[in-house]
């Protein structure tokens, strides 16, 4: 079980990524918002909410790994299983020796060096908590639904991208017009001033006359400078179907512009490719005209040595055999060496002999004092038995005088 997982998290920490994938980081994140561990643990140990980047590369090692032990403690916990809370300055060893047997029980493929995790950051710990995370997931009543999006009618903006077209094609036409009729009011300028300056001298006294105060020559010069100013300049808008048209257009010739140099070339490196391909297909055929024989007497050598190699073993394994035999054997007369020399040893050693000896003569010594002891036995007894009858005796002479 997470057996795939824990290959990939193994193979990117043998090449030394620092960075891990994002999507895996983002995973574990929402997997943790959904078993809500920002009320359960961080609001208990008065921490802040970790981001994606969190464990994915070691920054501060002492703060990271408390983070991960305590997350891991209370992802077990959440499967229904008993795990002590760690706390700060507890063995690092100890309990990852007690996250690693908690991993074991849980079916999590541990296939990895326990140093790993002491870092609290790096694709081995982001395998952890993710497949803790999955763990609890399945065994929770947490339903995961498709996401509903709700769709929202916006008029005004049509209207007002509509209104801005309207607009735009207006100030398009008044452009034209300007620029068609920049010089025809800059020649009618000055004799329009002058025109309104007659018309309404006759309607006044005879005895005004309007002179002009600025000269036409610095008139003109002074329009000139200003009209550029006056003209109105439509900026570019994102949402204007003329600009994504025209930007279109452009990319489309630059595209095309582009594919056809590198069209010709990829054509170039075709013909080149191809010349070179045909050039080894030629010349491996002539390697293999003039390598044949060389070729089919390596086949015949392979063959021969793969049967000389299968005799090897073959005879490899009756050389073991017979070393058994040799060894069994070796011990055998080894054991009848042995025996054989006791049994020497007990022959010419005269020990014996002397000892059964002195045995024959203290069993003399003692059968003549025993036969002394009987003696005196018998001695004593004839002694009593004399004197007992010569008591008898002298009672029966008593008896009879009386």
């Amino acid at each position: 079980m997470f057996r795939q997982e824990l290959l990939v998290a193994i193979e990117r920490d043998s090449n030394n990524m620092s960075l891990i994938s994002s999507y895996q980081c983002d995973d574990l994140v929402e997997k943790l918002k959904l078993l809500n561990y920002e009320n359960l643990l961080l609001k208990q140990m008065k921490m802040k909410p970790i981001n994606k980047f969190y464990f994915n590369k070691v920054k501060n090692t002492g703060e990271q790994f408390y983070l991960f032990v305590s997350i891991c403690a209370w992802l077990i916990r959440e499967t229904g299983k008993t795990f002590e809370q760690p706390q700060e300055f507890d063995d690092p060893n100890v309990v990852i020796s007690k996250i690693i047997k908690a991993l074991n029980e849980l079916d999590i493929a541990t296939d990895f060096q326990s140093n790993k995790l002491i870092s609290g950051a790096g694709p081995i710990c982001v395998y952890v908590l993710d497949s803790l995370a999955s763990k609890v997931l399945k065994l929770s009543t947490v339903q995961v639904q498709k996401p509903q999006i709700k769709t929202e009618e916006n008029t005004s903006l049509d209207i007002v991208e509509n209104d801005s077209e309207i607009i735009l094609e207006k100030l398009d036409d008044q452009n034209i017009i300007e620029s068609e009729s920049d010089d025809e009011r800059e020649r009618n300028s000055i004799y329009d001033l002058n025109l309104h300056d007659r018309k309404k001298s006759k309607y006044n006294n005879k005895e005004y006359k309007v002179h002009s105060l600025i000269d036409n020559e610095n008139f003109r010069l002074e329009m000139e400078r200003v009209l550029p100013q006056l003209k109105i300049v439509v900026k570019s808008d994102n949402r204007d179907w003329r600009a994504h048209l025209e930007q279109i257009r452009t990319l489309r010739v630059n595209i095309e512009n582009a594919s056809e140099e590198a069209q010709t070339q990829l054509k170039k490196m075709q013909s080149e490719i191809v010349f070179t391909m045909d050039k080894i297909d030629s010349r491996e055929k002539h390697l293999n005209k003039d390598l044949k024989v060389l070729i089919n007497e390596y086949k015949e050598l392979s063959i021969e040595m793969s049967k000389i190699a299968n005799e090897i073993k073959e005879n490899e394994q009756t050389k073991a055999e017979m070393d058994e035999t040799i060894s069994k054997l070796t011990n055998e007369l080894e054991n009848v060496k042995i025996q054989m020399e006791q049994r020497g040893n007990s022959m010419t050693d005269g020990s014996p002999l002397i000892n059964i000896k002195k045995a024959v003569i203290r069993l003399k010594e003692e059968i003549s004092e025993l036969d002394i002891k009987i003696g005196v036995m018998q001695h004593t007894l004839t002694n009593d038995i004399i004197r007992r009858k010569n008591h008898y005796a002298e009672f029966d002479l008593g008896t009879q005088a009386a």
